[in-house]
């Protein structure tokens, strides 16, 4: 019983997390394609995109996730953005 009901609880809250990182995404993938940038969006990840991108587009590329990513959802707290780079996904952990 007790099992349900924190399945119950919980089960908002993760569809409502799922539904602001897709907002986010479709946010990100638009601005980087509105901006001609070559840096693309592969992978997202629980709450983490991962993104391609190229030395010379990464500071522009680190606004338009910020950017994107804490205006997904309009909430009474900010979303905290974190933003990790490296050769690879492990480096970038």
């Amino acid at each position: 019983r007790s099992f349900g009901e924190r399945v119950a609880m919980n089960s908002p809250i993760q569809g409502t997390a799922a539904d602001i990182i897709k907002i986010a995404m479709i946010r990100v993938w638009r601005a980087l394609r509105d901006a001609g940038l070559k840096s693309r969006l592969i992978l997202q990840v629980h709450d983490e995109l991962v993104i391609e991108t190229y030395r010379e587009e990464e500071e522009q590329v680190r606004q338009i996730l910020t950017e994107n990513m804490v205006s997904a959802a309009d909430l009474a707290v900010t979303l905290e953005v974190d933003l990790h780079t490296g050769e690879n996904w492990y480096e970038a952990k």
